[in-house]
């Protein structure tokens, strides 16, 4: 069996056995997913599926152990592939830039473009993702810096950490919102509300979880999306309160929405990071120090 026809193995499992969603899944027909099973049956002399009325109907003993070490294989498939355009991108003088997309957003717009074009022989590959998810790509060394926000839960005795950008989380709401007038808002405050804020996979939504147990204030956090604009545009004309890093309030339609900020806030701090090296390349180097530069804090854990 093949890296091809474990993929097909694992989605048929993974669909229940239904050939029909499984090939519309992996985008093949539904008959050469039954060949599959069918030829790799009759030429290994084994049984991978049990049938009722002609259809598969769950795995055998035999195809669960085999559906075991497939999904193992294609674990460390993909790592390796993974790998390969890392170590691909380094020999190349490639830099793999992670970072979240409203710090790309509202921090990196101007700063990437007048880099690349002041250093046109540097090639820089942008990797957007969650916090949690950049910082373990960071660890798999998968990137060469990532930008993180606090906590970054990096080992100091293994990664070089510098504040460049220090803000703090706000809450955002329709102008008509009862909480629309206050001047500072409390945590207490929003009691009752239902909240918005980033999806799971972000630092944000575990800073504000952990916020919001620690006052004890029962206030859900019900509507989450890893989209910023839309978190805001969803709250028109409701009484949802959306908490987000303070920099969105550049770009906030004062017509439609307010910002409040929290007396006892959730900092909103960004650190630069990567790993310490023993020797780093000349444009690892190179771009690690130009940006600490064009940042007005560039601050030393």
């Amino acid at each position: 069996m093949d890296i091809v026809q474990m993929y097909y193995f694992i989605n048929i499992v993974e669909c229940s056995c239904n050939l029909s969603l499984a090939a519309r899944k992996i985008h093949i027909s539904q008959s050469a997913l039954s060949q599959f099973v069918k030829n790799f049956e009759e030429s290994e002399n084994i049984k991978l599926f049990h049938r009722k009325n002609g259809r598969l109907d769950g795995l055998t003993e035999a195809g669960e152990r085999i559906f075991r070490y497939s999904t193992e294989i294609i674990s460390k498939y993909e790592e390796m592939q993974n790998a390969i355009q890392s170590e691909s991108a380094k020999q190349q003088g490639t830099i793999r830039l992670g970072l979240p997309s409203l710090i790309l957003r509202f921090y990196f717009s101007r700063i990437l473009p007048n880099f690349l074009h002041s250093h046109p022989q540097i090639d820089i590959q942008i990797i957007e993702g969650g916090g949690l998810e950049l910082r373990q790509k960071l660890i798999a060394e998968e990137l060469n810096y990532a930008i993180l926000i606090e906590p970054t839960s990096l080992d100091s005795n293994k990664y070089e950490q510098h504040i460049i950008q220090m803000d703090e989380y706000v809450a955002f709401m329709d102008k008509s919102h009862p909480l629309a007038q206050k001047d500072l808002l409390e945590w207490s405050d929003l009691e009752g509300y239902h909240l918005a804020t980033f999806i799971k996979t972000f630092i944000t939504y575990g800073l504000i979880d952990e916020k919001l147990k620690k006052e004890k204030v029962n206030a859900p956090l019900t509507h989450l999306s890893s989209s910023w604009d839309y978190l805001i545009e969803s709250m028109q004309g409701t009484d949802t309160v959306s908490i987000l890093p303070g920099p969105i309030e550049s770009i906030l339609d004062q017509d439609k929405f307010t910002m409040v900020k929290f007396r006892d806030f959730i900092p909103f701090n960004i650190w630069f990071c990567r790993p310490f090296k023993s020797k780093s390349t000349e444009v690892e180097s190179l771009v690690y120090e130009e940006f600490l530069k064009l940042f007005y804090m560039p601050v030393s854990e």
